[in-house]
């Protein structure tokens, strides 16, 4: 195959995997989907190694891998006909990365023969549970979590399997919204099915599969390359997990392992001596700590690399079974996939830190930080709009991303195998009983060094609801990110509860559910950052004009910086302005 050709189809796989995720944020019903944009789409060769996929939620991705295998695998290749949709979210028999993200998987077909496989998956909001919301991490076990979905068939010649889908929208407090969820998810497939069959058309099935498999041997040898400018040896860390601090339980830190052998262009990533799992949706299915690992290793090779699954094949992964790095059932996960996943990642650059200094970054905020309010709506104009007389609003939240070798960092940010943003205040106030009353950037949270690690931020809720749970799942709220070669740690997570009898109730990063109350304030603030590099190397002007920005007080610049703010210098902010708004 010829070079040009090549290009013009493996760039329109990328292209394709992209139109599947806009035809699922433009159909779906949940503002988590439509707005937030938590979803992916990829697509698989005919042997299921994955080819292509969009700029999604890397953890959805990664564990697709896996899952997409298990589901085709599970309802039998030879049993699938065209138009036939797989829908299945199982951590044990579904490979899924965690209850609430739902994968649908399609076969693709020219004539009797199957080409490739397009998968979706989505966050639904609601999936049952003990909880509203399905995200709590105070569950005993899995079914706790919400509803488990084998890999069964949904659609079957493009008609929905009518008994499975009332199951379904049968388990969630969101029937409505969930509906339009499922639609827009299946409308990713077909979208992802018909411009196959057009490449197919234009190329023939021949110049096809030449170009997947060419990807994935390209991929492969580029990442090689890239892992061979990492010295060999052996490298290690180890940290503990935040516990769960609900009342009457054990408060267990999980420790989290690793040695790292880098042997030429393979590396391997031991995780023997983690922690057993515990109770708790702390937990990580095999598919989430892969995830992690391969991301890892994309991160701090060469990010222009095309990503597919030829990136994976020169990692090898140890992971004991019955650790909470490859919990087995029926241990919970719902958090594992968006906290632990992340710490499991600053686990691995703090562990190559001496080996590749320029390539990592400070810790960071290490979480979704979750924020579930759930309860009856009680506002008829908003009820008529919405069509919805109980309402859960879905939020995530942004902090801080550690500082880079040679340069600040992004502030109020989801980092690593998150990737869906926050809800706009106007949708959230339009759709649900709530008001933000403050969203901001938060002063000193990010830590200090040669080059500061990024602020976080923070969100203030009114609550309108009559009474409402709040359910919040973080992550370092024991234990602060920390900076690297000297650099300073950020603030760690905050949440509390304001009442109207002007009292605070301080809501832990991984507690169990919170009633709140008309006119109570509820404060979710993030976990910052780490700084990179000693403090008092840090340009003077680079200083000043972070406390010009807010982005530091004057006060966090003597004590930590060393620089005294001139009152004449036309950086420094009036001794009287507020800069920021301060962390407590």
């Amino acid at each position: 195959m010829d070079i040009v050709t090549y290009e013009i189809i493996r760039s329109s796989l990328f292209a394709i995997a992209r139109e599947m995720k806009i035809a699922m944020m433009r159909t779906a019903g949940s503002p988590l989907m439509h707005a937030s944009g938590d979803s992916s789409a990829a697509i698989f060769d005919a042997d299921m190694q994955l080819v292509a996929q969009g700029n999604d939620i890397p953890t959805m991705l990664g564990s697709a891998v896996i899952s997409t295998r298990v589901s085709v695998e599970a309802v039998g290749r030879e049993n699938l006909r065209p138009g036939d949709v797989i829908v299945s979210n199982d951590a044990y028999v579904g490979g899924g990365n965690h209850q609430p993200d739902v994968q649908f998987t399609r076969p693709v077909f020219v004539g009797d023969e199957i080409v490739a496989f397009v998968m979706t998956r989505g966050h639904w909001t609601d999936i049952g549970g003990q909880s509203p919301g399905s995200y709590t991490v105070t569950t005993w076990d899995v079914f706790a979590e919400g509803i488990r979905i084998p890999p069964v068939l949904l659609y079957r010649n493009d008609e929905p399997v009518r008994d499975v889908l009332e199951l379904l929208t049968r388990n969630s407090r969101n029937a409505h919204e969930l509906l339009l969820d499922i639609q827009a998810q299946y409308a990713g497939t077909f979208v992802g099915e018909r411009r196959l069959a057009d490449l197919v058309e234009k190329y023939g099935m021949a110049d096809l599969r030449t170009a997947m498999a060419q990807s994935l041997d390209h991929s492969e040898k580029l990442i090689r390359a890239a892992i061979g400018k990492i010295p060999n040896g052996t490298y290690e860390a180890e940290e503990y997990l935040d516990p769960i601090e609900a009342h009457g339980w054990k408060q267990e830190r999980p420790l989290l392992k690793v040695k790292i052998t880098v042997t030429d262009d393979h590396m391997t990533f031991d995780y023997t001596g983690t922690g057993a799992q515990v109770r708790g949706g702390i937990n990580c299915p095999l598919s989430v700590t892969c995830n992690s690992t391969w991301f890892t290793v994309k991160a701090i090779t060469d990010i222009s690399i095309p990503i597919n699954q030829g990136c994976y094949r020169p990692v090898t992964i140890v992971a004991p079974p019955g650790s909470v790095l490859n919990c087995q059932y029926p241990a919970s996960v719902v958090s594992g996939n968006t906290e632990t996943s992340p710490r499991v990642i600053d686990l691995l650059l703090k562990a190559l830190a001496p080996a590749i200094p320029e390539r990592i970054v400070g810790q960071s905020n290490c979480a979704s930080c979750a924020g579930i309010f759930s309860g009856r709506d009680t506002h008829a104009g908003r009820v008529a709009q919405t069509g919805q007389e109980f309402v859960t609003m879905h939020d995530v939240h942004a902090g801080g991303m550690g500082a880079r070798a040679k340069k600040d960092v992004v502030s109020g940010i989801r980092v690593y195998v998150g990737n869906a943003g926050s809800q706009s205040v106007e949708m959230i106030e339009r759709t649900s009983p709530l008001t933000i009353e403050e969203w901001c950037l938060v002063n000193d949270t990010g830590g200090a060094g040669r080059y500061r690690g990024g602020l976080t931020s923070r969100r203030t809720y009114r609550v309108d609801y009559d009474e409402a749970t709040f359910t919040v799942s973080g992550e370092r709220g024991r234990t602060a990110p920390e900076g690297h070669f000297g650099g300073l740690p950020g603030t760690p997570f905050l949440c509390m509860v304001q009442k109207t009898d002007g009292s605070v109730v301080k809501v832990p990063a991984k507690g169990g559910q919170t009633v709140v109350h008309r006119g109570e304030r509820v404060v979710v603030q993030p976990a910052g950052s780490g700084g990179y590099g000693d403090p008092l190397e840090r340009d003077r002007e680079r200083v000043l004009a972070d406390i010009a920005d807010g982005y530091i007080s004057a006060d966090a610049a003597r004590r930590l910086y060393r620089v005294e703010p001139d009152a004449h210098d036309a950086h420094a902010a009036p001794v009287d302005a507020p800069l920021a708004v301060t962390s407590e």
